[in-house]
């Protein structure tokens, strides 16, 4: 069987003027998940998003293999979604629909990170339910979700089907993967996207047929590389 490892970045830098960047949590998050991975789990290919903080991560997973660092290949199947564009499309309709009623400013919607969570919620969910909106062009979801299916296929293709292959991504394109793999409905899916910590090793594995509906899922959203070496203070969502 095929295994693919889905390892969402570490902690990146959220609040920050550059969200893509990794924060000095993250890269230990990292680089002790190298540790565990070079140890217990070792692969045959290491690939990463075009992202910053996803390259980064990788970057760090690999230095932990010494000698045996496998090189990090760039896939932007694994890229998560544009969550920049998403809050351009989508603010004005969380404004319309309930700021406006509450006597919100947008920048109030910003200065509370509640509050934020809150909005960012109704966009994504704005976003998954394709709603028209008058801003650039923007991925829609369903595209989000082939591009990810796609990349997955992809993987499977090209490494063969006894190949162990670690893929540093997001959470909503570890989300989408679930998705197709599980059949989740949208709603689970934006449940479990928000449910992932950075650094976590989630485990799919494939038959012969490499089809998405007869992968397994055996492990999800694992941080016990982390919890072992420094406990709570080291687990993240964001």
């Amino acid at each position: 069987m095929a295994v693919i490892y889905l390892i969402r970045h570490g902690q990146a830098s959220f609040g920050s003027e550059d969200y893509d960047c990794l924060s000095e949590l993250g890269r230990r998050q990292a680089g002790l998940l190298g540790a565990y991975l070079r140890a217990r789990a070792p692969f045959d290919a290491l690939l990463s998003g075009a992202l910053l903080r996803q390259q980064d991560t990788a970057t760090e997973i690999a230095g932990r293999f010494g000698a045996r660092a496998p090189g990090v290949r760039v896939a932007e199947a694994f890229n998560e979604y544009d969550h920049e564009g998403v809050i351009r499309a989508y603010l004005p309709h969380f404004m319309a629909e309930v700021g406006a009623p509450r006597q919100l400013a947008e920048a109030d919607v910003f200065r509370d990170h509640k509050l934020f969570e809150f909005a960012f919620r109704f966009m994504i969910k704005s976003w998954m339910d394709n709603t028209a909106h008058d801003h650039a062009p923007l991925e829609s979801w369903r595209e989000f979700c082939h591009r990810v299916s796609v990349g997955l296929e992809d993987v499977l293709a090209l490494h063969g089907p006894k190949a162990r292959v670690a893929v540093v991504t997001s959470g909503g394109t570890i989300a989408a993967a679930l998705r197709a793999v599980l059949g989740l409905s949208n709603k689970r899916t934006l449940s479990i996207n928000w449910s992932i910590y950075n650094a976590s090793l989630t485990q799919l594995y494939y038959g012969r047929s490499a089809r998405h509906e007869d992968a397994l899922l055996l492990g999800f959203n694992s941080v016990s590389h982390l919890e072992t070496e420094g406990g709570r203070e080291l687990i993240t969502f964001r």
